[in-house]
């Protein structure tokens, strides 16, 4: 299957480093303090003298390799040996206890934490790290339109009104309630959702809490793949889809090629995006501001409710969560492969499930 990266702004190499180190600032962010540290030798994980099992994403390697590095810098006498083959793994090691922190290029699903649950009572802890908004160029998760919808921007709050029913700012039915006048305002919304969207189910479930954990609308057909829903809005004026990673100029890696993408390329737009009505706007790409519904990047570990954890591995999530780290991820590097550090303040946040 041919895969070929989608067309991008052209900027100047000097220009995105300027953008990229702008966006990654967080002055609450302290550099890495390395202290002696050593693994216990009668832990499941330990595979060898301070060497510890890690099993999780493969998406995320090229970005481990960076921190590994770095934490090899730091921390040498500490080494990992690592399997990394997907997202599954992450709270499986756990689970099976032969993983010391799981790598996840997403958030938890739920039958994932359901089985860490059962099996010692108390839920993972996620520790996010940074976003995956623009894998392989793609354009940020987000919403579609047909191209002749008046509409501008929308609100992750009116998104979620749209999509999801029960949530205590009402439900969003027709298209005058987005702003949206002209002929097209009286109309009700059409809302499309993918059904089976290729072992990307995960992405609907991270959806669905984005906007609160509220059932989905009954309001939105499911459509069978994520081609027939963007088919579905190229020819429907008045339908609005909730897709992965999607464009419409060009076939993007890790996606099968567009049949309509000649035809129906032109027809579907997507709708910038901003959190709420005092947030910055994202138009969804990798040089624009993080999307709202941009993918957390993380890991996984087995923090036992009122219990401390291992010096090493608390020094280690204090490392993910530090300036060395938050600046490879902010890097022009890992910006071009899709990822973003954390928001500011959001690293002081993390900090404190380590507590």
């Amino acid at each position: 299957m041919k895969k070929i990266s989608r067309v991008c702004l052209v900027i100047s190499s000097a220009a995105m480093g300027l953008l990229l180190n702008a966006q990654a600032q967080d002055p609450s962010l302290k550099p890495f303090t390395p202290r002696p540290l050593s693994v216990p030798e009668d832990r499941p994980y330990t595979v060898g003298p301070d060497t510890v099992f890690v099993a999780g994403n493969d998406v995320l390697i090229p970005l481990f390799k960076k921190i590994d590095a770095r934490w090899a810098e730091l921390e040498p006498n500490i080494k990992f040996k690592k399997i990394m083959m997907g997202s599954t793994l992450s709270v499986e090691g756990l689970v099976s206890e032969k993983s010391a922190f799981g790598p996840i290029g997403r958030g938890n699903r739920r039958p994932e934490v359901d089985q860490f649950v059962e099996r010692f009572g108390y839920e993972p802890t996620y520790i996010k790290i940074g976003y995956d908004s623009n894998p392989n160029n793609k354009l940020s998760t987000g919403v579609w339109v047909n191209a002749t919808n008046p509409i501008k921007q929308i609100t992750l709050d009116q998104v979620a009104s749209v999509f999801t029913t029960g949530g205590h700012k009402g439900d969003i039915t027709h298209w005058s309630q987005l702003g949206v006048g002209g002929d097209i305002a009286p109309l009700p919304i059409h809302p499309y959702v993918t059904r089976d969207t290729h072992a990307i189910l995960a992405m609907i479930d991270e959806m669905r809490d984005k906007f609160g954990g509220y059932p989905f609308s009954s309001k939105v057909e499911w459509v069978p793949s994520e081609e027939d829903a963007i088919n579905a809005v190229a020819q429907d004026a008045f339908g609005m889809v909730l897709m992965d990673y999607w464009n419409n100029t060009a076939p993007m890696n890790g996606v099968t090629t567009w049949a309509h993408l000649k035809d129906y390329g032109p027809r579907i737009k997507f709708v910038p995006m901003v959190i709420d009505n005092k947030g910055t706007l994202s138009d969804g790409t990798v040089e624009g501001p993080l999307h709202p519904m941009a993918s957390a990047i993380g890991i996984n570990i087995n923090k036992e409710p009122g219990k401390a954890l291992d010096p090493w591995l608390k020094a280690f999530c204090e490392f993910l969560l530090s300036k060395d780290v938050q600046d490879i991820i902010g890097s022009p590097e890992m910006r071009k492969v899709g990822f973003r550090p954390l928001q500011p303040g959001e690293a002081s946040e993390e900090l404190k499930k380590l507590q």
